[in-house]
Formats: C-alpha cells, structure tokens, sequence
C-alpha cells in the first residue's frame, strides 16, 4: 500500500506541542517505574517502530507504516530466572499505542498504557505521548514529548523529555528528564551506525550511553541480520551497564537482546521480542 505524506495540522500540532513544552527526557535511574526494556538498547534517533512509543514518540513518523511488536524480559536468566516484564504495541502512521506490565518483588506489579500521536514532513518529525501508570500502590499520569531532525541521511538528532508533570508512582516523584541524542550513520551505505544520548535532570547529568549498531544490507541479504552494542555510563564516563544484541529479519524480524551490569561479570537481564511492519516510506531518512 501507498503512505500518504503527514498533513499541516498534524504537523503543527507536534511543533506546536513542542514549542509550548520545550526541551523534555527520560526516567532516572532507581525510581519506582520499571523503564521499557527498549530503552536499553535503542536511541532516541535511530527507532522507528512502534517501540518508538517508549524511546522518542517522534520515530513513529519517521517510517510511515503500520507495525505491531512483543517483548518479553527476564530476570537473571537460567535457572533462577525471572519473568520481569510483558510489553507490546503498535502504530499506524503516527498513531500509536503501548502496554508494559512489570513484576517486582514481593507481588508488587505495575502497568503502564501510553497513547501516542506524531507527525513529520521531510527530515523533521515531533510527537508526544500520554503515559497512564497504574498497578500496586499506582495511578498517575504523565506525558512525553520528543523531536527528530535528519539534515542528511548520514545524521540524525533528536531531543526528548520524559515525566512532563512529574507524576508520582508508589509514593515517588518521577523527575523530569531531558534526553539529547545523535545518530552517525558511517559510510555512503547505512549498514554501521554510531548513537549517543544523555539523561540530563534539571540539576545533573545522570548518565550518557554510546552504542554501535551494524547491519546486513537488507536489498542484498536473504535474511538481514542486525548486531547492537551499547554501553551506559554515568555521568564520569564509569560503565554502568552493557547490552548486546542480534536480530534476523527486515521488515519483520524477531531478536534477543542480553544485558549485564557494570562489571560484565553476568548477564543479569535478556529479552526476546518480535516485529512486523507494513508499508514503507520514509521521511527524508534511509
């Protein structure tokens, strides 16, 4: 099928919203809402699926398509491995909608609904979403709201701000967050790419991630396969967290994405998700 390019008024509203807002970011580490496990392993400049919802709700302009995804994350995976997190969701070119349910310890548990609008016009996009925080001891709500800007096919920038209103979630105070971002797609063929963000709270630089992602050219591959690398830090550059995944697919791709803690002495977190997407067509980004 044929997408059909975003119209002034949805265009206006996310720079409207945008404007209004200002500069925005994500949840601080240590706080009562368990963050989505997309948030570990993509940037805010280079997600464009329905995961987007979770990252920078801008990417859910940027390839207008419709796209649908599960994951499922485990605790210390093996034998003393524990369900940790249920997530899905999807959108239609702009419109999107995302569930996360978390199990804590002590029977403690958590749902998260989000509802998202974007909208894009060449190599801009803006987007902002509603996030609905209930379970034990929960019920709040907040939003987010994100930009992307590709000048060239090669660069990527982006701002998010995450916890607009603050809301507080079994008796804390979620911050706001400002999440600036970049992706550098190396080469005339985006097949190796090199992303950095920063959490920024009004008063410090909580942390800063860097990661490489590398893929097979899906025109050429019968099966395109995609690795990811990351490494979190916190704000003197100490590795706090690495993550590392593979993937299989194009458009429709399954993959499992493995993390561990500062010292990579383990892997204390894995996950397994699937995604299908449905007509392509991007916004001024390859």
């Amino acid at each position: 099928m044929t997408a059909e390019r975003p119209d002034g008024p949805t265009v206006a509203l996310a720079a409207i919203l945008l404007l209004a807002v200002g500069p925005l970011g994500r949840q601080a580490v240590g706080q009562s809402v368990a963050p989505n496990r997309a948030t570990a392993y993509l940037f805010p400049t280079d997600v464009r699926d329905a995961r987007a919802i979770w990252v920078n709700p801008a990417g859910l302009a940027i390839a207008r398509e419709a796209s649908i995804y599960a994951e499922v994350g485990i605790g210390e995976p093996g034998q003393s491995g524990r369900l940790r997190q249920i997530n899905a969701g999807f959108n239609s070119r702009g419109l999107a909608f995302g569930y996360q349910h978390d199990i804590f310890d002590d029977g403690v548990r958590g749902t998260t609904l989000r509802l998202g609008l974007a909208g894009g016009t060449g190599g801009l996009a803006a987007g902002f979403d509603i996030a609905r925080y209930s379970g034990s001891g929960a019920n709040a709500t907040g939003w987010d709201i994100g930009a992307s800007y590709a000048p060239s096919p090669a660069f990527t920038f982006g701002l998010v701000t995450t916890n607009i209103g603050q809301p507080v979630v079994r008796g804390l105070k979620q911050r706001l967050t400002y999440i600036p971002g970049l992706t550098w797609r190396l080469g005339s063929v985006p097949t190796l790419a090199f992303s950095a963000d920063a959490r920024i709270t009004p008063d410090s630089v909580e942390s800063m991630a860097f990661g490489l992602t590398w893929r097979t050219n899906s025109s050429s591959a019968k099966w395109p396969i995609e690795v990811i690398g990351r490494i979190d830090t916190d704000n003197q550059f100490r590795r706090g967290a690495l993550s590392l995944g593979f993937s299989i697919g194009g458009h429709n791709r399954g993959g499992v994405v493995a993390s561990s803690p500062g010292d990579a002495s383990q892997i204390d977190y894995s996950s397994i998700y699937g995604l299908l997407t449905r007509g392509l067509s991007t916004t001024g980004r390859h």
